[in-house]
Parts: structure tokens; sequence; C-alpha cells
């Protein structure tokens, strides 16, 4: 199975710290693999530490469950409980901000984003996510689909 490359993620943060820098926003944004491993990552001046933290565990969770953390908001909205004892159990975070990356079908990482106002996170999440599948879709075809 394919998983995000370090090249890709880094080319990723890059596009998204400038396009954060140019609406004077400061994030931090995460890239993990398909497993849920660390491979990039950025914090920029200004924005919280704790964003740190919220962003890795955006993308671990976004790749852990194959899907945004919105939905996974949505999903425990009206169970509070469940939520808490869920996030306890492996450092997950259930908010807007991770987003997988899929290419052809298969989760190969996630994004998480924190430090903006949720939406922004989200859009920014989503934005990246897309250009890291697209960036990862053309490495496969220039290494014969392998």
């Amino acid at each position: 199975m394919q998983t995000i490359t370090g090249e890709v993620a880094a080319e990723v943060i890059r596009g998204v710290v400038d396009a954060a820098g140019s609406t004077r926003s400061a994030i931090s944004i995460a890239v993990v693999d398909d497993a849920g491993a660390l491979v990039a990552f950025q914090r920029m001046t200004g924005v919280p530490r704790f964003s740190a933290d919220f962003a890795i565990a955006k993308a671990r969770t976004a790749a852990a469950f194959a899907t945004e953390t919105s939905r996974l908001e949505e999903l425990y909205a009206d169970r509070p409980v469940f939520a808490h004892s869920f996030v306890a159990q492996g450092g997950y975070f259930l908010g807007r901000g991770g987003v997988p990356i899929v290419v052809e079908g298969a989760v190969v990482g996630a994004i998480g984003v924190s430090g903006a106002d949720a939406h922004g996170e989200e859009d920014m999440a989503r934005s990246a996510a897309t250009r890291a599948a697209a960036l990862a879709e053309g490495r496969l075809g220039e290494e014969g689909g392998t």
C-alpha cells in the first residue's frame, strides 16, 4: 500500500503556510502517513502552542478513521460521555480540521490544521488534502504506478 511521502508532505505544508500567511492567519499543520505517524509538521510564529498538539491529533484521527474529523464531531455530538471516553483512549480529536488524503480510493495519510477558526481550519485541511492527493497521484504516474 502506498503512503504519503516526506517530499509531498513538505510541499503541501509550504503551500498551506503560504496561503495562511497571505490571510494573516497563524496555524499549525501536520501531515501523517496512513498509520498516523508524523511525516511533516510546521507551527507558524504567533500560533498558540497547544495548536501543535491539536493539529497532530486531528491528522492522526482522520487517518485512523478514514474520515474528516468534522464528521466524527457530528457523529458524537449527542454522546458527550462516549466522545470524552473515545478521545481519552488514543489522543484523538473530534472537531474540525482533520482530513484524510485519499489516492485511488485508499487513505495514504491525513492533514491536520489548528490555530484558525474551525471552519477556516477545515477549509485549509481540505485544500491541503486535495493538493496532497494530486501530488501523490502524479508521483505514482512518474514511478510507473508502484
